[in-house]
Formats: structure tokens, sequence, C-alpha cells
């Protein structure tokens, strides 16, 4: 059964108070969940990994012996004593200062193994990996470790030094990746603003700053480690994000030109997203199937980076589209409808002419009246005086007894005036026939 939408009139704009109530809700979810891992566990709001914080790692290869949880929980505990309390094991160097972040297990059967990620604020980077001279403190405790949990059977498992990054290399790539996103957040507005117009782009650079802060309480609320891996999920996101906002105002562009002036902001808007909702649908069904299945292979291979990598970017997809589809129209509806309503309350002044000689400027001479006016004005006899003008109005509107008189006292002026700007004769005489036709009309 096809569905069809386009008989259907959707009203997603009218509901823009729930819209902008979700995120408001999951805003306030996060701060809950922010305040239990910060205060109530002791650990960070966001669990920051080694990318961004600086930090060591080791990898301790144990098998399917960490099947068994119970053994499980008493090597892991083993191994935070030793980083921690390293002299109660180590006498030949004082070691202190070490702190054990998280430890995750990663891979299965044989090459099941337990990832340590342990940062210190007292070592830096050189002593903590070693020199040729003198060997790290990674490698001593990496002895340590292999001592104490292989001592029966030391080739049943191995220690080896992971990941390490210094505080200097982490602080650079968290400015790069700040300012990796705010470059690609203006170039979409400029682009969306040249492309469409300002509002359209403003509307956008928004709906994305609502993305990247839902992938981060999504983030805090299930206090999953922030790596590298997550910067890639999040502009992998803002692309999407884009694209479904895009072909939205697309088809708002096209709906202005073919809608009557009269249609509202959001009758054009929901119609777009009516118009547009199956293929934004489609898009990040698609997309998210793939996801959600690399998801499930990573978890059973335990490939955490990829783990990390795939969960934000299922929330992502989600926030996207929900920002696409229901925020940005509504948005764009709501400003639009407040422009146009302010452009129709404002003062509409209208600019009068200059009094003067100008003031009749551009008018056109209608009647006869406007006629004999105009040949008056070109004749020599219409230089100096606009008595001769008033009386044609008056012969031509107003014939009465007086009127042979005036004829008479305009025929009687035999004299001719001295021709001004070289007017041709024919006009002249023209002009005189004119003034005495009122004579003739009355007998006289």
């Amino acid at each position: 059964m096809k569905l069809d939408l386009h008989s259907r009139d959707i009203k997603l704009v009218e509901k823009k108070k729930f819209w902008f109530g979700i995120p408001a809700i999951v805003l306030v979810i996060a701060i809950i969940a922010g305040v239990i891992w910060g205060v109530a566990t002791g650990g960070d709001v966001l669990n920051l990994g080694m990318d961004f914080t600086g930090g060591y790692s080791l990898t301790v290869k144990m098998g399917t012996t960490l099947d068994d949880d119970d053994y499980r929980a008493d090597a892991e505990a083993k191994i935070i004593d030793i980083i921690e309390n390293p002299n109660e094991y180590y006498t030949e160097r004082e070691i202190v200062g070490l702190e054990v972040r998280n430890i995750t297990k990663q891979g299965n059967g044989q090459d099941t193994s337990l990832y340590v990620r342990f940062t210190t604020d007292r070592y830096n980077y050189q002593t903590m990996t070693g020199t040729d001279q003198e060997d790290g403190l990674i490698d001593i405790l990496s002895d340590v470790i292999q001592d104490e949990l292989f001592s029966e059977d030391y080739y049943s498992g191995s220690v080896t030094a992971g990941d390490s990054v210094s505080a200097t290399v982490s602080s650079e790539l968290l400015v790069t990746c700040i300012c990796g996103i705010l470059m690609s957040l203006a170039l979409m507005l400029i682009y969306v603003a040249f492309r469409f117009e300002l509002l359209s782009g403003a509307v956008a650079i928004l709906c994305l700053v609502h993305d990247v802060i839902m992938m981060f309480l999504f983030m805090m609320v299930f206090h999953i480690e922030i790596t590298s891996t997550f910067v890639a999920a999040l502009i992998t996101i803002l692309g999407y994000s884009i694209n479904n906002t895009i072909i939205i105002f697309d088809k708002i562009r096209d709906n202005l030109k073919v809608y009557p002036p009269e249609a509202t902001p959001s009758k054009i808007a929901n119609d777009a997203v009516r118009d547009t909702i199956v293929r934004s649908a489609n898009t990040t069904g698609t997309t998210m199937i793939t996801v959600v299945m690399v998801a499930i292979m990573a978890a059973i291979f335990g490939v955490t980076d990829l783990i990390n990598f795939c969960l934000p970017l299922i929330a992502g997809l989600v926030a996207g589209t929900f920002s696409s589809v229901l925020i940005a129209p509504s948005l764009w509806a709501t400003w639009k409808t407040k422009h146009l309503r302010k452009a129709a309350a404002a003062p509409q002044t209208e600019t009068l002419p200059p009094a003067g000689d100008d003031f009749f400027a551009g008018m056109e001479p209608t009647g006869a009246a406007d006629d004999v006016r105009t040949s008056d004005a070109e004749s020599p006899e219409a230089d100096g005086t606009d008595e001769v003008t008033v009386q044609d109005e008056a012969t031509e509107n107003e014939p009465s007894a007086a009127e042979p008189e005036a004829g008479e006292a305009d025929g009687g002026n035999e004299e001719p005036k001295e021709e001004t700007g070289g007017a041709p004769a024919e006009i002249n005489e023209q002009t005189e026939t004119d003034e005495e036709s009122p004579d003739t009309g009355n007998g006289n």
C-alpha cells in the first residue's frame, strides 16, 4: 500500500512548542546524569579519552581466563593496586602520583585482553616513556604486572605498552578539533546564506549546534569515552544534518515561487516537510541500519574504538533528522512570520514633491483647458503674464455676456508683441483665431 502524503494537510509547525521542549528535556536528563557521574561516583562529567587529556596505557593479554568474571575482577584490582602503589612491588625507584582512569575488556578468545589507561601530573612524557640510558616508568610497570599476574605461568599472558599522549599534544588536538568544527559551521553558514537567504543560514547553523549538543549530552548520560573517533562522528553528523536541512529549504524556496502571496509561512513550511519527509526518512534509515550493524559486530569482537565511533553516530543521526525535519522548518516559519508582521506594522510614508515650480512636474494636461494653456504657453503673447491663460479658461468653461468685451479687449490689441524664442507665425495665427472664436459664437 502506497502512502500518499501529498493529499494530507500536515501541521508540524503548529506544534513547535512540543518540538522545542524535547531538547530541553534531554538537557535536564543530561545535567542530572552529569551530577551523578561527577558527584555521586566521584568521576568526571565527561569521560574524556587520552586524546584530549593526555595519558598512558597498557595492554594486558590474558586470553580466555578473562571470561571468568571473578578472575577478571581480581586481575583488575591487582593491576590498579600495582599502578597506584608501585613501591609495594618495586623498590629500586620511588614512583608516586599515578592514577588509573579506566580498564576495559577488548577482543575475544585467546586475544582477550585488558586495556588499562592511567595518567599522572608528576612526571613528564620523557620520564614515562624512557630514554636510551634509562627505562621509562611504563616499562617498569609492565615488568611488575607481568611478574605479579603470571608468576605461576610466565608465558600464559603478556603486558605491552600502549598509546602514550603527552598533555601538550592532547591540548593541541583539542584546539584543532574546536577550530575545525567552528570553521565548518562558518562555511556552511556562508553557503546556505548565499544559496538561499541569511535567515535560512542562521536556522541551519542553530540546528547544527543542536546536533552537536545532543551528541555531547548522549556521551554524558552514558559516560562513553570521548576520543578522536568521536570528533570523526561529529563531523559526519554535521554533513548528514546540513544535507537534510538544505533539502527542506530548497523545497521552501520552490513553494515561495508558486504559492500565492497570501500563503502563510507555516503553510509553506508544512508542505515542504510533507514533500521531503519520505526522502529524509529513507536517507536516515538506510544509514542507521548500516551503523547499527557495524556497532553490533564491534561489540561482538570487542573493538572499543569502533564502538565509540558508532554509538555517538547513532545518536547524531536521530538528533540530525529531528532538527532538520521538525526544528528547522518551525524556526524558519516563526521568524518569517514575525518579520512579515513587523514589515506590515511599519508606517508607510509617502514622499510629496517639493512646492514651487516643480510641483506640477510630470503631470500630464487633461481637458480642453489644458490644451489651450499649452497653446498659450508656446505663443509669444504668453510671455511675461498669466492673464491670457486665465481669460482663455473663463472663455472656454463659463460663456456669458461679458465674453464679447473680453474678446474685443483681446482682439483690439492689434500691436504684435516681440517674438521670443523664435516661435513660428502659424502658431501666432492659430492663437489669435482661438481667442476670437467666442465672439463669433455669440453672433457679434
